[in-house]
């Protein structure tokens, strides 16, 4: 039991600091001589997320809301919950307005990945009865992996929402990929073999897309934005892709 515990921390967390180098190195020391924020208050942030996030799996596990007949419907409304939780958090005067809140979303998004990733993936390899069986040990991963990059979006909508003074427009933005994702995961117990990778596949894929669309395209364009509403400029901000 303790293996399994640890391996699903790890299957859990790797994405998640994976992601969070691929991002931040761009925008904090040595690539830029002044951060884009503080490494404090995200760090903050994101262990304020890992908490919320191991809440939200132990209370879906507890409820039985996977397992319910109305699965579809519960998840879809707890694509609002997770996002609200964020959203809770950082609507603070503190963060409003200012372009380093679109940092701490992703954090916040990051954490609560990487704490409903390990309570989900601890439960799959538990109720697996081959034990430790390498193909549950890969769509774990893949399952993982696909949390991560939606949850971190979906953060960074928030993140947005909150410095561009409009968190209720951006957080609906960020419920609508959530949404399509956890009505994915609300069938994934009903389904099996070739259905059930598809299935996991494609909420990868949707996670994917969106981490992409926001994190590389848009993030760059949002923090010029949000820095000249505030008059202020930077030559240092990395280009979109």
């Amino acid at each position: 039991m303790d293996w399994t515990f640890g391996i699903a921390l790890l299957i859990g967390f790797a994405p998640v600091f994976i992601l969070m180098d691929t991002i931040l190195k761009n925008y904090t020391y040595p690539r830029v001589e002044t951060p884009f924020f503080k490494d404090t208050t995200f760090f903050g942030l994101f262990t304020v997320g890992i908490v919320e996030g191991a809440v939200m799996a132990v209370v879906i596990s507890l409820l039985g809301l996977l397992e319910s007949s109305f699965s579809i419907m519960y998840m879809i409304m707890m694509a609002f919950v997770e996002l609200m939780a964020i959203v809770v958090v950082m609507n603070l005067k503190r963060f409003r307005g200012k372009s380093d809140s679109i940092f701490y979303g992703y954090g916040m998004g990051l954490g609560m990945a990487g704490g409903m990733a390990s309570g989900f993936v601890y439960l799959m390899l538990m109720a697996s009865s081959e034990g430790l069986d390498p193909t549950m040990v890969v769509m774990a991963v893949i399952l993982s992996c696909g949390i991560s990059l939606i949850f971190s979006s979906g953060g960074t909508n928030i993140g947005e929402g909150i410095a561009r003074h409009m968190p209720m427009q951006y957080l609906m933005q960020g419920a609508i990929p959530l949404v399509a994702f956890n009505m994915i995961f609300a069938i994934l117990p009903t389904t099996g073999g070739i259905v059930y990778i598809g299935a996991l596949l494609l909420m990868l894929l949707i996670g994917a897309y969106f981490f992409h669309k926001n994190l590389f395209v848009n993030l760059p364009n949002v923090v010029r934005d949000v820095l000249k509403y505030n008059n202020e400029k930077r030559d240092d901000i990395p280009k979109s892709r």
